[in-house]
């Protein structure tokens, strides 16, 4: 204090100084008051910012994958195993023969008709020979054949040809002699080829052609229609090729609700829910969802205008063994009324802590113990050794990885990407631990999201379909396609047995039962 300041107060009064003083207090816790309130708007105004920072980098994650300096950055994280299902999940039922190799056991890669094309020289090659090499009199029978050759192998291809066929089915009339008891002449017609459909212009080949390239290949029909002028096949209209494509999946109905009722329904494994959305071209009628239920026994398709999943109800009565979905909440309810167990997705759980691993160390125990949950089911060779291992290593995973959670819960940011993460997983957590008690229930809901993913390439190839009865027939058509997948047989070959059945009035047969037909005599005892 300086000797001006110091005289001052020395001659003011005591009660004027107390006066002063606490006008001075008062001001100061103003101004705390001032300071902590700016402060706050501080701290809010941070975590905003880190909140949008958070979500900009999840979004461009998902837009445009991890940046090159990201992919340079070494990372311990081992790579994703969640999409690995355990072999006894995954396999098929009656799986088909192994790949045929050649005398060393090396995989050929391929197993197709095999033709023998033979090199001989010619008369004037043989001749030409025997002057190189100046010999008098040169000519070809100087030459004789060793019954030597050399051999190589090439893949040829043979290009798609439409030809025009003029069937003649024949008459026969009874003779004179035969007929002579009978009131009238007796003329009879020899069969023709088999057809779909009375009198129609185009063979059960032709139309099993047209569905496999659109819902095998994901070929539109406009493609295929420039496709099939290329090869001089004039004037075909796409309306024709749907309408075809309707007759098949008219055809294969009932053996697609075979599937569901004889294949799947029945399983002794759990099925797996999932939809996703399917565009309509028609303005007069609502977009929708393709539905799928699936497991290794096969996939069952189903289209509806709703995401609803009420409409499931239907599909499952009569099955009493456990479900896996997503984290979609409308399962909830239905399952529950339907008193079916509902299990939750791992992998979707993983994939909700995922992408903050690389800005959020935190993160990093709990990814560890998921992928560790998810090692322990590959270990196992039947199910017996599962439900041993899921006992003695997966609970024990699972107690720490609940502590964890409870542990970063309360540390974590209100509104971050993290706290929903943590909060996704223990509000499911029942449903995501049904798997100890249950042998049949795998991690993931996988093999749904491999299954529905065909139906997803169809969409973006052909922009879903043009109304309600085009995305029926799609469903149709797929669940026969991929059933035919979970029991390694070709599709193709598949659908093309399919309708030829169907136009001989033969009795149809799931893929599974195909398989369990034809496969058995070569299985174990």
């Amino acid at each position: 204090m300086d000797e001006r300041t110091k005289k001052i107060l020395d001659g003011v009064e005591p009660q004027v100084l107390r006066g002063l003083v606490a006008q001075l207090a008062s001001e100061n816790a103003q101004l705390r008051d001032v300071i902590q309130k700016i402060n706050l708007e501080n701290n809010k105004n941070q975590q905003t910012q880190l909140n949008l920072e958070e979500r900009v980098k999840l979004l461009r994650r998902n837009l445009f994958g991890r940046s090159k300096e990201d992919r340079l950055e070494a990372s311990d994280r081992p790579r994703d195993k969640s999409q690995e299902e355990a072999l006894l999940f995954a396999q098929a039922a009656f799986p088909s023969e192994e790949i045929r190799t050649d005398k060393k056991g090396k995989a050929r890669g391929w197993d197709l008709e095999e033709v023998v094309v033979d090199h001989h020289m010619t008369p004037e090659e043989l001749r030409l020979e025997s002057e190189l090499r100046g010999l008098t009199n040169a000519s070809p029978d100087q030459w004789t054949e060793t019954g030597l050759y050399d051999e190589s192998t090439k893949i040829e291809i043979i290009e798609r040809k439409y030809v025009r066929e003029l069937h003649r089915k024949h008459k026969y009339k009874l003779r004179a002699e035969a007929s002579a008891d009978l009131d009238k002449d007796v003329v009879v017609t020899a069969s023709g080829a088999p057809e779909l459909l009375a009198g129609m212009n185009y063979s059960v080949g032709f139309v099993a052609s047209v569905v496999c390239d659109k819902y095998i290949s994901h070929m539109p029909l406009e493609r295929q229609t420039r496709e099939m002028e290329s090869l001089e096949l004039k004037g075909i209209k796409n309306s024709t090729l749907s309408r075809m494509c309707g007759l098949a999946a008219a055809s294969l109905e009932p053996l697609q609700e075979k599937i569901l009722k004889e294949d799947l329904i029945p399983s002794k494994l759990a099925l797996h829910l999932d939809e996703t959305p399917w565009k309509i071209q028609k303005k007069e009628e609502r977009d929708g969802y393709m539905w799928v239920v699936s497991n290794s026994s096969g996939s069952y398709y189903f289209f509806k205008p709703t995401r609803s999943a009420k409409v499931i109800s239907e599909k499952l009565t009569g099955y009493n063994g456990p479900v896996v979905t997503d984290g979609y909440k409308s399962y909830d309810k239905v399952l529950n009324e339907a008193k079916i167990s509902h299990a939750y997705c791992w992998a979707h759980v993983r994939r909700e802590f995922l992408p903050l691993e690389d800005h959020d160390p935190t993160v990093k125990p709990i990814l560890d113990l998921i992928d560790k949950i998810f090692a322990v089911e590959r270990e196992a060779k039947d199910f017996e050794e599962l439900a041993r291992l899921r006992e003695e290593k997966s609970a024990v995973h699972l107690t720490e990885l609940n502590a964890q959670l409870l542990s970063e819960h309360p540390r974590s940011r209100g509104e971050s990407q993290k706290r929903k993460a943590i909060e996704y997983t223990l509000k499911r957590w029942s449903g995501l631990t049904l798997f100890l008690k249950d042998v049949r229930l795998p991690l993931s809901n996988n093999e749904a999201e491999r299954t529905i993913r065909h139906a997803v390439v169809g969409r973006k190839n052909y922009y879903g379909s043009g109304n309600h009865v085009g995305a029926e027939t799609a469903a149709t058509l797929f669940t026969v396609i991929e059933s035919c997948k979970k029991n390694d047989i070709d599709p193709r070959s598949f659908v093309i047995m399919s309708l030829h059945r169907v136009a001989c009035g033969e009795s149809l047969e799931t893929p599974l039962a195909y398989a369990r037909r034809t496969r058995s005599a070569s299985q174990p005892a």
